[in-house]
């Protein structure tokens, strides 16, 4: 475990924002090796709901993307964040010299599996954040801890930060199984941590919020995808050998099962000794007509692309994938080592916007980025430091000028965010709508390849339903129950 000390600097200027965030169930999960159950995505709370501007696309058609939102022009002022599009907190210009306030975060790191990237990014930002203003006059302070996929070392993570190093606030956490192992103990400290979820328990509690939808449901979306491009045969899903991977397999089982196709899932060491070979397994437990969708980093993921293209394996079944991949470096290194042979073949669903869009977030990130000098490459994960930056300093901002903050104060300020919006994401995004489950994000896109860049393929959807066994329900919740959340 080790630390990583972070600097003060940030700014911010009045922003935006529109209203509420969407609907959907996705139920108990029911695969041979996981019976856990897996969240519910339902309505934020009825006062903020705006109109559903996207319908759901059918599983077998392409979705209409004409109802979507535009999400192509950069938007204009709004009015319901303090915040600006593209700008660093109150955007002044002034240093803040205050009393810092004290947030930390923590990240998995393990060969093949690196989400720093999250906090380091969240980092920059809040860096940006204290060159223009900070919070009212006050620094954010901002560290963060790695570890390995251990409870023992995520206990001990989150006993240094909460009482060794008394942060105010829990920020950009992303790990492996930390929502499955510290919840309770920061429920007693009275800390509701914004995060990346990836583990099952990240989404089953409003304990925590996640700001993008999580491995279960990107799985789900990619697979969604590969259906609407064809795929007619068995649904495989490939993802690390680490904890709680075979639980976020079971989406694509689920989605298998309610189209009538069988199904395999696997768990695979990374980084991967024999892409070649691991290639060649994944079509074949596909067979003809079937579709695979991979759940690994973008650098985990290339060295397995290309030892399908020079395979001649590019055409065999339908190729598509989680999040991560949704990175400039993938496209442009795919163009490089296999030419066109990508191009629309990899359909990767994308929770956050193509990196490239013009837009004043995604350009303001990338400006941020490339200014520290930083030493991991712009991808989604950076899409979720950002927004992790930028919506913690939303509320912070929310407290107002002369605020008292204290563990207590902060916390009920993050728990009480909505209507958080950046053009990174499709609609804004909410801290928590009462229910028991919470997905906060749950509508997204599809992106693929193109002449080396990333390129936008379906426009926003929501990620579908699944059907489920009613006597499950969800975390031990009927389905009429969670039903009734719906709105």
């Amino acid at each position: 475990m080790r630390s990583r000390e972070t600097s003060s600097a940030s700014i911010i200027r009045r922003s935006v924002i529109g209203l509420a965030v969407l609907s959907l169930v996705a139920a108990a999960c029911g695969g041979d090796d996981d019976d856990s159950g897996t969240p519910a995505v339902t309505d934020a709370p009825t006062a903020t709901d705006a109109p559903d501007t996207t319908d759901a696309p059918d599983t077998t058609d392409a979705p209409d993307t004409t109802d979507a939102p535009d999400t192509t022009d950069a938007p204009g002022e709004m009015t319901g964040m303090i915040v600006q599009p593209g700008v660093c907190g109150l955007g002044n210009g002034e240093a803040a010299t205050g009393t810092p306030i004290k947030l930390g975060g923590a990240a998995t790191n393990i060969p093949g599996v690196d989400f720093t990237w999250i906090p380091k990014m969240a980092k920059i930002y809040f860096d940006c954040v204290n060159e223009n203003g900070g919070i009212y006059g006050h620094p954010i302070e901002y560290s963060y801890e790695d570890g390995a996929p251990d409870p023992a070392v995520w206990s001990a993570i989150a006993t240094k930060l909460v009482e060794t190093d008394k942060v105010l606030a829990i920020v950009g956490n992303t790990s492996l199984l930390e929502c499955d192992v510290n919840g309770q103990y920061y429920a007693d400290h009275g800390y509701h941590p914004i995060i990346a979820g990836v583990a099952p328990g990240c989404f089953l509690s409003d304990q925590w919020s996640a700001v993008n939808m999580g491995p279960y449901y990107s799985n789900l979306g990619g697979a969604q995808a590969a259906l609407r491009a064809g795929a007619t045969g068995k649904l495989v899903v490939a993802s690390p050998d680490q904890p709680g991977m075979d639980f976020n397999n079971t989406s694509v089982q689920d989605i298998a099962i309610q189209e009538g196709l069988d199904f395999e899932g696997i768990l695979e060491t990374v980084p991967i000794a024999d892409p070649a070979g691991f290639a060649q397994r994944l079509v074949q437990a596909a067979g003809e007509g079937g579709g695979v969708v991979l759940n690994f980093t973008g650098p985990t993921v290339l060295p397995l692309l290309q030892a399908i293209s020079e395979q001649g394996l590019v055409d065999s079944v339908i190729w598509a994938s989680s999040t991560p991949p949704n990175d400039p470096s993938v496209s442009a290194a795919l163009k490089d080592c296999c030419g066109t042979d990508w191009d629309g073949k990899f359909l990767i669903n994308a929770e956050f916007n193509v990196l490239d869009s013009g837009l004043p977030d995604n350009n303001k990130m990338i400006e941020l980025h490339d200014a520290a000098g930083a030493d991991f490459p712009i991808s989604a994960f950076s899409q979720f430091g950002y927004v992790i930056g930028k919506w913690t300093t939303e509320a912070l901002l929310r407290m107002g000028e002369g605020a008292d903050y204290t563990v207590e104060t902060v916390n009920q300020a993050i728990f009480d965010l909505k209507d958080a919006e950046s053009d990174m994401i499709c609609k804004p995004w909410y801290y928590t709508n009462g229910s028991s489950a919470n997905v906060s994000n749950n509508t997204d896109r599809t992106v693929t390849p193109q002449d080396g860049n990333m390129v936008q393929v379906e426009d926003c959807f929501e990620i579908e339903a699944i059907a489920k066994d009613d006597a499950k329900g969800i975390n031990g919740n009927p389905l009429e129950e969670i039903r009734s959340n719906e709105g």
